[in-house]
């Protein structure tokens, strides 16, 4: 029994060896919240694509009903065409052509007879494509409510996956800081230097966003991801922009580091999944990740990818 005793202590010992250090559970969670900032910007992606495809939608539910009528009338018109024909000859076109002895209104007819049938084949023609109008607009509207149910299937399915890496960032952040933030919250951080014109006002309500948390999907006023923040922010300078770092790259003028001034949008990684507001001197204003404030932090922090400037009008 009392061999038992030194194995029995040096397994508490283990387990502390085994325990990650702080520095390692900050690599864990850097990691994690990398890639749950890709998520969320896949998330805000599909969430305007399905945007998108709804308008559309609705512009061809629109178009339905006037085509529809449209097709009636095309209908309405053959068949009074066809008693036209007979109105016109008295006895019907046979008849009124083979009945005559007389060359000259033979070929009158005749011509009468062409003319006719030249109208109706048109108006014919005219029916087959409001016809495939029709169809073909029904078919989108199909391919749409089609797409539109992927599209709510692939959100929810990386809904899942963010709340599985929120809750897992919890639980890490919890080990390391018993709840606490790994940032030190900065409040008394000086206001930037006064910008004038729309990038002036896209600074001062980035500031005026301080402190405030970090949530996947929002854009205000009481949360923000990374995108939904520098969307808000161009929004007071009248500049709509799409929620999604990398469309929002796609919209704006691309600048070198040393052009960029305060207002400007700054991008990151390679594979571009996170964006803040550039507010001069290598610092800027983001919403770093879960369980984060919004908060100035060097631009430097993470792997630049490029700026961009959004077009003031």
């Amino acid at each position: 029994m009392a061999a038992a005793q030194p194995a029995a202590a040096a397994r508490p010992a283990a387990a502390r060896r085994d325990r990650p250090t702080v520095a390692e559970l900050d690599r864990r969670i850097a990691a994690a919240a990398r890639r749950l900032e890709v998520i969320v910007e896949q998330y805000n992606e599909s969430r305007d694509d399905l945007r998108t495809n709804l308008a559309r939608q609705r512009t061809l539910g629109s178009r339905i009903g006037p085509m529809t009528e449209d097709l009636q009338q095309r209908q309405e018109l053959i068949g009074g065409m066809a008693g036209q024909t007979y109105r016109r000859t008295v006895r019907g076109p046979a008849v009124a052509l083979f009945g005559s002895d007389d060359p000259r209104q033979f070929i009158g007819k005749l011509l009468v007879l062409h003319q006719l049938a030249a109208e109706q084949q048109h108006a014919l023609t005219d029916l087959a494509t409001a016809r495939q109008r029709v169809g073909d607009a029904r078919a989108m509207l199909t391919a749409l409510a089609a797409q539109q149910r992927r599209t709510q299937a692939q959100l929810a399915a990386k809904r899942t996956v963010v709340e599985g890496e929120i809750a897992a960032l919890k639980q890490m952040r919890y080990v390391a800081y018993g709840g606490g933030s790994r940032y030190a919250e900065v409040f008394d951080f000086p206001a930037p230097p006064y910008v004038a014109g729309p990038a002036g006002r896209v600074v001062a309500f980035a500031f005026a966003q301080l402190g405030k948390p970090y949530s996947w999907g929002a854009s205000g006023p009481k949360s923000y991801d990374c995108s939904g923040l520098t969307l808000a922010a161009w929004r007071k300078a009248g500049v709509g922009l799409p929620h999604n770092a990398a469309r929002q790259y796609d919209a704006t003028a691309h600048l070198n580091r040393g052009d960029a001034r305060p207002g400007d949008l700054v991008f990151f990684y390679g594979r571009i999944s996170h964006v803040g507001v550039y507010i001069g001197n290598g610092m800027m204003i983001h919403a770093p990740e879960y369980g984060e404030n919004v908060r100035i932090a060097p631009v430097d922090s993470q792997p630049i990818h490029g700026f961009g400037r959004p077009s003031a009008g």
